[in-house]
C-alpha cells in the first residue's frame, strides 16, 4: 500500500480493551541479517484475527499472515503489526537491524607476469573486517590473513582466477574476483613478398601483445641468410636478399620485464630467372577423346605454369603436364618456368584437337516417365552415331533418340560418335534411373494427435538426387531425402495424401497418390473462458466442443480446473470459484465412441483481491464535530463521497459531514480487482423547535392538535394537563382555560435541544334558537324571530337572496317555496353557534298548475305537457288518457317542473292529432301529504 498510518483508536464500539494481544517473530534467511536480506515474519496474535496490516519500515507493507520481506539497504527498521479483530485492533512494534553489506575490491601491483615471480595483492573493503580469505587459483589452497595485503608467487604459466572473501565482526561478508596472467607475450608476424627474384627487398612486421604496464625493449631479427642478427626497438624492418635460395627468418622480442618470445615466419624463397626452356607436346594433332601430354624443362626451374589455351591453367612441379580438352580446334599453349617465384622466358606451342567429342543431354517425358528424350550435343563431324541404352535393347544409330526403359532400374546409357575423316571416335555415358513407385500407408482413419507413417515403395533409391515433398494428413513437409515420413495428425479432415518425388533436373517430378483417403477424426475440442478473473469471481467456461464427425459422439468429458481433486465429467461444467490466487491450467479432455482422445489446456489467472478493512463500521456525530475513519488496505483506495473528508485516497481521514453520510471505501488492485466496505456516519444536526401554527384560539369544549417541527426527536410537552399524550408529536389539546404549552425537543444522542411554546386560547360560546318550523299559504309574507344570547357579534342566514336580509337577526320573506333557513351566529370572541327553521307551503291542489293546451310541433315552445308545482316534493303518478279512455302516457316518481319528463304528444312514436286528452296526477307535498288533481288538455297540431 502507498501509506499505512498506524493509529490505534479506542473507538466507541470497542468491546474489551486489551482482550487480544499482537506479537510476531522474525528470522533472516542467512541468520546474519546482512544486506541484502530476506526476513521471514511470523505473527503470534491471540484470539481470532480477521486481518493483518504490516509496515516494515522500508516503505513497504503487507496484509499476509506471515510475509517474507526483502531488505535491500542496511539500517534500523521499525516494524509494526496491526492485528484486526471484529471490533478492535491490537498493535506491536519491533526494531530489526540489517547489517551493512561488505564491499571488497582487489588491488595488485601487476596482473601480468611472463616469468615466475610474486604478485602483491591489496584488499580494500568497507566495514570492520575480522579476516580475509584468499584463493589464488593455482591450487595452493585458501590463505587467511588479518591484514589486507598479501604476496603470492606464481611458478607456472596460466590464467589464474583470484577470489577474495572479506568477513566483518558481525559475520557479514563480501566477495570479489579478478584474474592475473602468467604467460609469454603472444607474438605473430607478417612479411612481403614471400617469393620473387633477387635482389628482393622484403618488409617484415612483428606483432606482440603485452600488458598495459609493460613495454617492448628490443626486436632481434634473424633473416636466415647468414647475415648478422639485427636489433631494433621498432616492430617493422626491411631486409634485402641478394642470393637465390630458401630462408627461415625469425624475430625474438624482449619486454621491459625481461620476458622473451620468438616467432618463425616459415620458409621463404627467392631466385633468378630460369633459362634454356624447352617445351613441346607429345602430339601436335590429337583426337577429341584423347588426353594431351606436354613436356617442358628449364635450367634452375622448380615450377611451371601452363595456360592450355582453352581458358584453363595449371601449376606443376613436374616437367610433364596433361590436359583433356572439351572442345575441338587449334589450341595456343603457353608455359612459363619459375625459380622460387622468379619467372623465366615464356614458351608457346600449338596443337590441334580434331575428330569428335561425345556428349548428350536427356530428360524424361512427363506423360510416360520411363521414356526419355536424348539430345546429341557432341562436337565434330558425326559420321556415325550409336546409342547403347544399357537395358539389352538394340543399338540405335540416329542423331538424337527417344527410348522407353524398363519400369524400374538403373541403366548406363552411352553414345558413341565417329568421324570417318579423322578416324576419331568418342563415347559419353550417364546412368538413367527408372522406377514405378507407389505410396503406402497402413491406415484409413486415425485419431487426431496419433502418428502414421507414409512410405514410397519401389522407387529407385540409388539416385542420390532423390528428394520427397510430402502432402499428407493436411500437412506439407520437405523436400526430404528419406523415402518414408511419419506425421502426427493435428488437423481434422478426410485427406487425399500424396508425395512429390524429385529425381533431379533431368526428371519430371512424379506425384504419387495414396489409393485411399486418410480420415483424421476425434473430438474437436474448444471452450471459451476469460483469461483472468478476480478471486471469488465465478469462472465460467462455455464448452463449444463437438465431434469432428457428428456420428462419432463424445462419450466422456473430463474437466480439470488445475486444482487437485477438482474435476467434472459433464459437457458444460458448473461455474467454479477458485479459493486461492494464482495461475491455473484448465484442461478439457474428450473421448469419443471410437476411443479417440484429445485434450485442450488454457491458462486462467486468478488475481488476488485487495485487502480492505475499515473501522468503525458505524458512528454518530454531532454537527460541526469531526471524526477519524481508518481504512486498512493493500492497494490504492478511494473514499466516496469525498467532499466532507480531508483526503479522498488516504488511509486515515477526518470526516466532517454536514448530513448523515454512508462512506464507501473501494480498494482497487493493479489487476482491476476491487473490494469495498462502508462506514455509516449518522450526523445529528442542530435544530430549532418551531410551532407549525400561531397560538390557536378555540372555543370552549373544542380541541386542537399541537404540532412542532422538526419531527423525529424526543419530545416532552409541559404542562401535561389537557393533552392526549405529553410524550408524542401532535397531541390533542383540550384545555379548560387558556394555557401555554411548552414542547422540549432533543435528538436521540443528546447533541442538541430546543423548545417551542404554543398558547391555546379558550373562548366563550354564543347561543341561538331559530324557533319551530312554520307553514304558510303560497305567496304570503312571513318573518323569523330567533332567540339570541347577548354576545352575538354577527348573523349569517343561508340560503341567501330569499330572505329580506341574510345578516340581520330577524329577516322576513315571501313563501313561494318550502325552504329550510340556516342561521349561523358568531360571538364577539369568534365562537360560532348554528340553528335552522323550515318554512313550508300549504299542501293544496291549487299548487299544481297545468296548462289547458300544448303544441308539440318541435318549435321549442310549449312542446311538452308536464306539471308545474309549488310546495310539491315529487310526482308519484302522471297519467294521460284519450277520449276513448285509453292510457296514452304515464310517468311515475319524478320531480316536478321538468318538461323532459312530460308528454310530447306521441303514442308509440306516432304523432297524435288534435284532440282533447284527460290527465290524472298524484303528488307528495313538501309537508309529506298526498295530493290529487285531474283535468283536461287540448293537443293542437
Amino acid at each position: 500500500m502507498n501509506k499505512i498510518v498506524i493509529i490505534i483508536y479506542f473507538l466507541s464500539f470497542t468491546l474489551i480493551v486489551n482482550a487480544q494481544s499482537a506479537d510476531f517473530t522474525y528470522q533472516a534467511s542467512d541468520s546474519l541479517f546482512c544486506n541484502p536480506s530476506s526476513i521471514q515474519f511470523t505473527q503470534l496474535a491471540t484470539g481470532s484475527p480477521i486481518g493483518f496490516v504490516w509496515t516494515f519500515g522500508n516503505g513497504t507493507g503487507s496484509n499476509s499472515k506471515n510475509p517474507l520481506v526483502n531488505y535491500n539497504k542496511a539500517g534500523s527498521y521499525l516494524v509494526k503489526l496491526i492485528v484486526i479483530y471484529g471490533r478492535s485492533t491490537a498493535v506491536v512494534t519491533k526494531t530489526i537491524v540489517i547489517n551493512p553489506a561488505i564491499i571488497v575490491s582487489i588491488g595488485y601491483d601487476r596482473n601480468y607476469i611472463c616469468t615466475p615471480g610474486d604478485i602483491n595483492f591489496t584488499a580494500t573493503s568497507s566495514g570492520n573486517i575480522a579476516g580475509y580469505d584468499w584463493d589464488f587459483g593455482d591450487g595452493s589452497g585458501i590463505q587467511t590473513t588479518n591484514g589486507n595485503t598479501i604476496a603470492h608467487n606464481y611458478t607456472a604459466p596460466g590464467v589464474y582466477n583470484i577470489s577474495l572473501k572479506a568477513t566483518d565482526v558481525s559475520g557479514c561478508y563480501g566477495t570479489n574476483q579478478t584474474t592475473v596472467t602468467f604467460q609469454t607475450p603472444p607474438l605473430t608476424g607478417v612479411l612481403s613478398p614471400v617469393s620473387g627474384c633477387v635482389p628482393a627487398n622484403v618488409s617484415f612486421t612483428a606483432n606482440a601483445t603485452i600488458p598495459a604496464n609493460s613495454a617492448l625493449t628490443n626486436y632481434a631479427w634473424d633473416f636466415g641468410d647468414g647475415s648478422p642478427i639485427t636489433s631494433t626497438a621498432a616492430k617493422n624492418t626491411n631486409h634485402l636478399y641478394a642470393s637465390p635460395g630458401y630462408y627461415s627468418p625469425k624475430v625474438t622480442i624482449t619486454t621491459s620485464e625481461g620476458c622473451i618470445n620468438k616467432y618463425s615466419f616459415g620458409i621463404i624463397g627467392y631466385g633468378t630467372p630460369p633459362f634454356n626452356l624447352v617445351a613441346h607436346s607429345d602430339k601436335t594433332i590429337i583426337c577429341g577423346s584423347d588426353t594431351a601430354k606436354f613436356v617442358s624443362k628449364a635450367t634452375d626451374a622448380n615450377r611451371y605454369v601452363w595456360n592450355f589455351g582453352d581458358g584453363t591453367a595449371a601449376t606443376v612441379a613436374d616437367t610433364i603436364a596433361k590436359h583433356k580438352y572439351t572442345t575441338l580446334g587449334t589450341k595456343n599453349i603457353k608455359v612459363t618456368p619459375f625459380y622460387n617465384g622468379c619467372p623465366g622466358i615464356q614458351a608457346t606451342l600449338n596443337i590441334d584437337v580434331v575428330g569428335v567429342i561425345a556428349t548428350y543431354k536427356y530428360s524424361n517425358t512427363c506423360i510416360d516417365k520411363k521414356t526419355f528424350s536424348f539430345s546429341n550435343t557432341s562436337q565434330g563431324n558425326l559420321s556415325s552415331v550409336s546409342w547403347d541404352f544399357g537395358d539389352g535393347s538394340p543399338l540405335v544409330n540416329t542423331l538424337n533418340a527417344t527410348h522407353t526403359f524398363p519400369s524400374s532400374g538403373s541403366f548406363v546409357t552411352k553414345v558413341t560418335v565417329t568421324d570417318s575423316v579423322t578416324g576419331c571416335s568418342d563415347t559419353y555415358a550417364q546412368t538413367i534411373y527408372t522406377s514405378d513407385p507407389y505410396l503406402v500407408n497402413p491406415d484409413t482413419s486415425i485419431c487426431k494427435n496419433d502418428s502414421t507413417t507414409f512410405s514410397v515403395a519401389n522407387n529407385n533409391n540409388n539416385n542420390p538426387a532423390n528428394t520427397y515433398t510430402w502432402y499428407v494428413a493436411g500437412k506439407q513437409a520437405g523436400p526430404l531425402t528419406d523415402s518414408s515420413y511419419t506425421v502426427s495428425a493435428t488437423i481434422f479432415g478426410n485427406f487425399n495424401n500424396y508425395v512429390v518425388i524429385n529425381n533431379g533436373t533431368q526428371y519430371c517430378r512424379d506425384t504419387i497418390r495414396l489409393n485411399n483417403t486418410l480420415l483424421v477424426r476425434g473430438p474437436d475440442l474448444n471452450f471459451t473462458a476469460p483469461p483472468a478473473i478476480c478471486l471469488n469471481s465465478l469462472y465460467s467456461v462455455s464448452n463449444t466442443s463437438k465431434p469432428f464427425l457428428p456420428a462419432d459422439s463424445v462419450s466422456l468429458w473430463y474437466w480439470n480446473f488445475g486444482v487437485n481433486n477438482v474435476n467434472d465429467t459433464i459437457y458444460q461444467p458448473q461455474p467454479y470459484i477458485y479459493n486461492n490466487p494464482g495461475t491455473y491450467k484448465v484442461k478439457l479432455t474428450g473421448v469419443d465412441i471410437n476411443g479417440c482422445k484429445d485434450s485442450l489446456v488454457k491458462n486462467i489467472a486468478i488475481n488476488p483481491l485487495p485487502f480492505l478493512y475499515v473501522i468503525p463500521a458505524t458512528d454518530t456525530l454531532c454537527f460541526g464535530k469531526a471524526d477519524s475513519l481508518i481504512a486498512f488496505h493493500s492497494d490504492s483506495i478511494m473514499w466516496s463521497p469525498s467532499n466532507s473528508l480531508t483526503c479522498a485516497a488516504c488511509d486515515t481521514v477526518l470526516a466532517n459531514p454536514s448530513a448523515t453520510t454512508q462512506y464507501t471505501i473501494t480498494a482497487t488492485s493493479k489487476f482491476g480487482c476491487t473490494m469495498s466496505d462502508s462506514i455509516f456516519v449518522k450526523v445529528f444536526p442542530p435544530f430549532v423547535a418551531v410551532p407549525l401554527t400561531n397560538d390557536p384560539y378555540i372555543c370552549m369544549n373544542d380541541t386542537v392538535q399541537l404540532n412542532v417541527n422538526p419531527p423525529g426527536k424526543i419530545i416532552l410537552w409541559s404542562p401535561a394537563a389537557g393533552l392526549s399524550n405529553a410524550n408524542n408529536y401532535g397531541p390533542i389539546a383540550s384545555p379548560a382555560q387558556t394555557t401555554m404549552y411548552t414542547a422540549t425537543l432533543m435528538d436521540s444522542v443528546g447533541c442538541f435541544t430546543s423548545t417551542a411554546d404554543i398558547t391555546v386560547h379558550v373562548k366563550s360560546l354564543p347561543t341561538v334558537d331559530a324557533g319551530p318550523d312554520k307553514t304558510y299559504p303560497y305567496n304570503t309574507s312571513f318573518s323569523i324571530n330567533p332567540m339570541y344570547s347577548a354576545n352575538i357579534a354577527s348573523y349569517n342566514w343561508t340560503p341567501p337572496n330569499i330572505l329580506s336580509c341574510n345578516t340581520c337577526p330577524d329577516p322576513n320573506g315571501i313563501a313561494n317555496n318550502s325552504n329550510t333557513f340556516f342561521i349561523e351566529v358568531t360571538s364577539d370572541s369568534g365562537c360560532v353557534a348554528k340553528d335552522a327553521i323550515t318554512i313550508y307551503i300549504e299542501c293544496k291542489d291549487a299548487n299544481i298548475l297545468m296548462p289547458t293546451a300544448f303544441t308539440p310541433n318541435s318549435d321549442g315552445l310549449n312542446d311538452y305537457f308536464y306539471p308545474l308545482t309549488r310546495g310539491i316534493k315529487s310526482i308519484t303518478k302522471f297519467s294521460i288518457y284519450n277520449r276513448f279512455g285509453k292510457l296514452v302516457y304515464e310517468a311515475k316518481n319524478f320531480p316536478p317542473n321538468d318538461q323532459t319528463l312530460g308528454w310530447n304528444g306521441k303514442v308509440n312514436s306516432a304523432d297524435q292529432s288534435t284532440s282533447v286528452f284527460v290527465y290524472y296526477i298524484e303528488a307528495i307535498c313538501d309537508l309529506g301529504q298526498k295530493l290529487f288533481k285531474k283535468g283536461s288538455v287540448v293537443l293542437i297540431r
